[in-house]
């Protein structure tokens, strides 16, 4: 049987192997810029058009079997371990909350709306990771202003649910995705593109500067949180952007990336060093944190003073954000510490990992701005508690495990969009860097 003689007919039937709608636009657009320009080199030798044509269809193969080889090779990769990271870990927040709270009216008050926020959380991480994430890059700057001043709202974005969410407080960790977005719609301005990432990114910052007159917008709680999402996870962009080459390979971009962290330090000390604003250290804390962490078994319940294990168990229940890490381990040990925390260590790790292959520059992008803020929250969390320093270092619970409904359908939103890259691994597509025209010289 006959082959195809034509271009067209030939994508044609290659497209029809290939089962992924995704996959096979881009597929079938890349097979035939290179058929185009097989044709082209037929007809520079000499050939008629419609020889050339029908020369580089034959050179290119059969379509059935390129088609396949591209459907093969250009499956969604399922992210199968990270799904079921994702499930253990959500299971086990479900399985805490209904246990520490474990008495009357159990089914109506609690399972139905925990089980609830656990189904809400997790149907935001499946719909971001089955959405194709390089959309976003067609409104890139739009999007990364929007973020940015949503953000800069803080507490004044609230909505109710049975109680007050903050959801203002929470678009804070969506500050480095908006940076990730604008590295990457700016990516073609060199440094004066990086310059303009940075000026974005302090927006929020300055209004924790004392003296502000945007600090109106806050609802103050605990530490300023803005400022170590900016210091951790917008630098981190930043410097992931310069590092993959955004904006040109100029050392004076490695500089203005250190300016804005330092810029972000300096504002970030002077909101500590106001006086009576949060240069607060909870002294009793801080000695139960000593004595437990000092005193800590392997596995069991830490033996202290009666007196302090009853202030402890009072204090340090599982419903706090603060001093949740604290509890468990003078409750379990190092051990159930450890294990407690598995789920959400695995999946950072994991992410971490697989973020390494991405090609994309948007995707490594996301992928570091997801990562950056789950990593800064478990590390932040984990080490304030410990240390009994009460929303001194961050005032988000830590990444699915700890209280917390709205944090945790943002966390969830957050790892959809990191499966979401991962997900697109082989065929995702950076847009073309725009031109600017250079102006002809006499």
């Amino acid at each position: 049987m006959p082959g195809p003689e034509t271009i067209r007919d030939y994508l044609d039937t290659v497209a029809a192997q290939i089962r992924w709608k995704r996959a096979r636009a881009v597929a079938v657009r890349e097979l035939g810029t290179h058929l185009e320009d097989q044709r082209n080199e037929f007809q520079a030798e000499g050939h008629s058009p419609e020889e050339a044509e029908r020369l580089a269809v034959e050179e290119m193969g059969d379509p059935v079997a390129v088609g396949t080889d591209l459907d093969r090779l250009h499956r969604p990769k399922s992210q199968w371990k990270m799904l079921c990271l994702l499930a253990a870990a959500l299971g086990l927040w479900l399985v805490l909350r209904l246990a520490e709270r474990w008495g009357v009216s159990y089914w109506s008050e609690y399972v139905v709306s925990f089980g609830g926020i656990v189904l809400l959380a997790a149907g935001l991480a499946a719909g971001i990771y089955l959405l194709d994430y390089t959309l976003l890059a067609k409104a890139a700057l739009p999007l990364a202003v929007l973020l940015t001043a949503a953000a800069a709202l803080g507490g004044r974005l609230q909505f109710q649910m049975g109680c007050t969410h903050d959801l203002g407080q929470y678009i804070i960790l969506l500050l480095p995705v908006a940076m990730a977005l604008a590295v990457y719609g700016l990516r073609s301005r060199g440094t004066g593109g990086l310059a303009l990432c940075c000026l974005l990114g302090l927006l929020p910052a300055v209004c924790y500067l004392p003296g502000s007159p945007l600090r109106f917008l806050w609802a103050l709680w605990g530490a300023p949180p803005v400022l170590w999402v900016s210091l951790f996870g917008v630098t981190g962009v930043l410097a992931a952007g310069v590092r993959l080459g955004a904006f040109g390979a100029q050392q004076r971009n490695w500089l203005l990336v250190a300016a804005y962290g330092t810029a972000v330090l300096v504002c970030l000390a002077a909101t500590f060093l106001r006086p009576g604003q949060w240069l607060y250290m909870p002294q009793e804390e801080m000695t139960w944190a000593q004595e437990i962490v000092s005193h800590a078994k392997l596995a069991g319940m830490v033996e202290l003073d009666p007196a302090l294990m009853r202030d402890v168990r009072l204090e340090l229940g599982f419903r706090r954000y603060h001093g949740y890490m604290l509890a468990v381990l003078a409750n379990y040990g190092w051990l159930g510490l450890a294990l407690i925390q598995a789920p959400a260590a695995a999946i950072l790790i994991f992410g971490w990992r697989k973020l390494r292959r991405q090609a994309s520059l948007l995707g490594r992008l996301l992928g570091t701005a997801a990562l950056a803020v789950l990593t800064w929250q478990a590390a932040a969390v984990l080490v304030q508690d410990l240390a009994g320093l009460r929303g001194m270092l961050t005032c988000f619970p830590y990444p699915f495990l700890s209280d917390g409904g709205t944090a945790l359908a943002v966390d969830c939103a957050l790892l959809g969009l990191l499966l979401s890259v991962l997900r697109e691994e082989s065929i995702a597509r950076d847009a073309p860097v725009p031109q600017t025209p250079q102006k002809e010289t006499a």
